[in-house]
């Protein structure tokens, strides 16, 4: 079972028929778990398996600072290539806590360190470099790419929101695009479903960090 999940993973047919397997098997008591992880639109009904609307759900958002640091530390000094606290603490703050992002900067750390005992601050600048790179090629520009005319309106203006006040939430958007709040609402709505941003109590964040420098940078993103 295993191996045929791991072959299918991300296919929604496939899915769908493991999960039929699973809701007809139930009462037969198999000693299984299945956990299946994703981003937030693994919930959106339009593309959702009707059978894993029944599990039990876990939002998982960014890494806490201790959590990171440890993703970034620990792997490095087990493989006898310690960080030091200047280097993890530089690499830290640039993934923001995204977990693809800090194994990113751990591994361009790691990289640009090769033939040094420890990794340092220089290192992780570099690394810095390297990640920001990799990061622009990939998660910022297709999850533009995928983004709508007016998505990509609603997500340049909280770019901007961020860069002049360091904070914005759906309000500061509405007022930079002349909008009524509840005018965008079904932007918001799709963005957050698509985990492009994500909630932070009333305020708004970009899930993958450095997104909002890179659309602003840009000058035509796409």
């Amino acid at each position: 079972l295993r191996r045929w999940f791991e072959r299918s993973q991300a296919h929604r047919e496939d899915l769908a028929t493991l999960t039929a397997a699973l809701q007809r098997h139930v009462p037969d008591g198999w000693p299984i778990v299945v956990a299946v992880a994703g981003l937030p639109s693994l919930r959106d009904p339009r593309s959702s398996v009707t059978y894993l609307e029944r599990g039990e759900w876990h939002e998982l958002g960014p890494l806490g600072p201790s959590d990171t640091l440890e993703a970034l530390t620990r792997p490095a000094s087990l493989a006898g290539r310690p960080m030091d606290s200047q280097a993890a603490d530089q690499l830290a703050a640039a993934s923001g806590g995204y977990p693809y992002a800090v194994q990113v900067f751990g591994h361009h750390a790691w990289r640009a360190s090769t033939g040094s005992a420890t990794i340092t601050a220089d290192h992780a600048g570099q690394a810095t470099t390297a990640a920001q790179a990799d990061l622009a090629g990939g998660l910022y520009a297709g999850r533009w790419h995928d983004a709508s005319r007016k998505q990509r309106e609603y997500l340049t203006a909280m770019a901007a929101q961020l860069a002049d006040e360091g904070a914005v939430t759906h309000a500061d958007v509405a007022r930079r695009l002349g909008k009524a709040p509840a005018a965008l609402s079904y932007l918001r709505a799709r963005l957050l479903a698509k985990g492009t941003i994500f909630s932070d109590g009333r305020s708004l964040r970009f899930l993958v960090p450095g997104m909002a420098t890179w659309i602003l940078d840009t000058e035509e993103p796409g």
